[in-house]
């Protein structure tokens, strides 16, 4: 029968058989103390004691930002299509008799030259009874060039434009009468501005015309793009600043030396003259027609845009007959 011995200061068997130290003792390599064995038990109630609040702490971890729709690729905006490439329906005839029958009246009291077109509809573009207009007046007929696909309320807008506006500031201002006027666009399938996102254009509904220059009688041309009234901004003279004037330390001089140096000096500090008085400029009599008719034409139509409108506008009027509340006029 084998005995146990045990070392001096060995603890005794119950205190041995440990769960801490059974399979290490069992192992006959490791001979264990009183301090081991406490620091050992104190490591291992530390490492349990954090590890709940590492748990606790992942669990109360803020949540992650959602990613940005912007910068994982979405999709742009899409772009319309344009206006002549949607699905196209066509005029009813109701529509199509009853905008005939407006344009009979509104052209009831107009002299010019027109033809009759038939109905235009492309996708959202068109009108159900256009013209083509050609010339508007009779003792001076006013030619449009070239002719114009436009409403007929826009014809007959235009009439009286040409008649109570353009025509007598012409004679006064020139002597002479307008006899063409430049057509730059009229029917157009377009959204404003050629922009996909912009609205629908009045161009797309025959309901706009664009004058780039009027022609008179005597030959002189007027465009909207070199009459204009150019505005020219003149820059202040600046003014010399005396305190920056270096300063010059000399001996008093006496006697006659003394008046001239007084005279030099007082020249030296004396504040500039005023800049010379502009003379009036010569008036620029196609400068003050184009804005004359430009203005006038407010009254008459929906919309009027100039150069003064944007650079977009720069070389012609936009004429439209757009229904609003009160004339839009730049």
């Amino acid at each position: 029968m084998s005995v146990d011995v045990l070392p001096p200061n060995w603890p005794s068997k119950p205190a041995f058989q440990d769960w801490a130290w059974a399979p290490l003792a069992s192992a006959g390599n490791f001979v264990p103390n009183s301090t081991m064995t406490r620091r050992w038990l104190a490591m291992l109630i530390l490492v349990a004691g954090l590890l709940p609040t590492a748990a606790e702490t992942q669990t109360n971890a803020p949540p992650l930002p959602e990613r940005n729709p912007g910068r994982t690729g979405a999709p742009a905006r899409q772009t319309p299509p344009p206006p002549g490439e949607v699905a196209t329906i066509p005029w009813s005839d109701a529509e199509i008799a009853a905008a005939k029958a407006k344009c009979t009246e509104a052209l009831s009291s107009v002299k010019l030259d027109y033809k009759l077109l038939p109905p235009i509809k492309e996708g959202l573009c068109g009108a159900p009874a256009p013209i083509l207009l050609k010339s508007l007046g009779s003792d001076t007929k006013v030619e449009i060039d070239p002719p114009a696909t436009v409403t007929c309320a826009l014809a007959k807008a235009l009439s009286t434009w040409l008649n109570e506006t353009v025509q007598p500031e012409a004679a006064a201002l020139f002597s002479s009468q307008v006899v063409k006027l430049r057509n730059a666009t009229s029917y157009a399938c377009r959204n404003r501005y050629g922009n996909a996102h912009q609205p629908l254009s009045e161009h797309a509904l025959a309901n706009a015309l664009d004058v780039s220059e009027f022609l008179l009688a005597s030959g002189e041309h007027i465009t909207v793009l070199d009459s204009w009234p150019k505005v020219v901004s003149t820059p202040a003279a600046p003014v010399p600043n005396l305190a920056r004037e270096p300063e010059v330390t000399t001996a008093r001089p006496t006697g006659e030396k003394a008046s001239t140096f007084t005279a030099a000096k007082a020249k030296a500090v004396a504040p500039p003259s005023p800049p010379p008085v502009a003379s009036e400029p010569t008036p620029n009599l196609k400068a003050e027609f184009v804005k004359h008719v430009h203005d006038e034409a407010c009254h008459e139509l929906g919309t009027v845009l100039g150069p003064e409108a944007n650079d977009a506008h720069k070389n012609h009027f936009h004429l439209d007959m757009k229904e609003r509340r009160s004339g839009f006029c730049q």
